[in-house]
């Protein structure tokens, strides 16, 4: 009990080197809770628009290459495979499906512009085995847009790898500064830290002291740091994405009629920090603060009291 009341008297007693030390953790708690907060939800948006863009099925026929001759539809001429509109409608009804989209338009060979929204991307043999039963040609094939789902996701996990490396960045470097800091604080209380073991203070109870000290600083400045950084997150993401959504639009594909039903989830991300990513952080500022009072507690515990007076003397 005496170690942890010291370590509080000691917070205040050396407060300009505290509030220094206090300066690089909540510098690094911050840009950490900006960073990891973008990379959880950059995660989550790929995963939901994978699944969403993989159960958006269209109907195309199934084309192939010619020797100098471009691409022909497989098995007969393009008039032979044609489906007509109430093709397409009977198709729609199926249990299947969340919802279809058809309307008679020029971006198929039907004429038809037809996509069909699976509950899941795991039916989509299922459906096609009933369009099969339904009448669809052999000549067809139920298809995702690989194409724009790539791009859709593209600028996401462009913003997601830079966050990671960012964070990555900034917890060796908050590592290393750390422990450094550390280091220094401790030479300069090495007569302290002497006087203390002369008295009969015990290793481990002057370990816990500096441990405690540190932790506590540590503590204030994660509240202090989730508050901006949680305020800071969203800025930053939007910065981030500005650059990247340009190459989302291209011509009339599938992601354009995706962006039409939900715009807002590819144009920007809306960066929340919940429960887990503050736990996560909350442990990675306890084990970067452990590690630097287990190092520099490890050099001074090495020194005798007498050695370390007779320094002073």
């Amino acid at each position: 009990m005496y170690a942890i009341e010291h370590a509080i008297l000691n917070l205040w007693k050396n407060k300009g080197r505290n509030i220094l030390l206090g300066v690089i953790i909540f510098a690094i708690i911050t840009t950490t809770v900006v960073a990891l907060a973008i990379f959880n939800t950059t995660g989550v948006i790929i995963e939901d628009t994978r699944e969403a863009l993989q159960c958006a099925v269209r109907l195309a026929p199934r084309m192939q290459t010619t020797g100098g001759q471009g691409q022909q539809i497989i098995g007969g001429t393009q008039q032979e495979a044609m489906l007509t509109l109430e093709d397409y409608r009977s198709f729609a009804e199926s249990g299947y499906l969340d919802g279809a989209d058809i309307k008679e338009g020029s971006r198929s060979s039907d004429g038809v512009d037809a996509t069909y929204y699976l509950k899941s991307p795991d039916l989509l043999a299922d459906f096609e085995a009933e369009l099969r039963s339904k009448g669809l040609p052999d000549d067809y094939a139920a298809k995702t847009d690989e194409s724009s789902l790539e791009r859709m996701v593209e600028p996401v996990e462009s913003l997601k790898n830079l966050s990671l490396t960012f964070l990555i960045i900034v917890l060796v470097l908050g590592a290393v500064i750390m422990v450094l800091m550390s280091i220094i604080a401790v030479r300069e209380r090495k007569y302290e830290i002497g006087v203390l073991r002369a008295m009969g203070m015990k290793k481990n109870k002057v370990a816990l002291t500096l441990w405690t000290e540190i932790i506590v600083i540590t503590c204030i400045c994660f509240i202090l740091g989730m508050g901006a950084g949680t305020l800071l997150s969203q800025p930053v993401s939007d910065s981030m994405m500005a650059g990247q959504v340009s190459s989302v639009s291209g011509g009339s594909t599938l992601a354009d009629r995706l962006n039409e039903r939900e715009p807002e989830q590819f144009e920007s991300i809306s960066v929340s920090v919940n429960g887990i990513t503050a736990l996560e952080i909350f442990g990675v500022s306890l084990l970067l603060a452990s590690i630097a009072g287990v190092i520099s507690v490890t050099r001074i515990t090495k020194y005798e009291p007498i050695k370390i007076l007779m320094e002073r003397n």
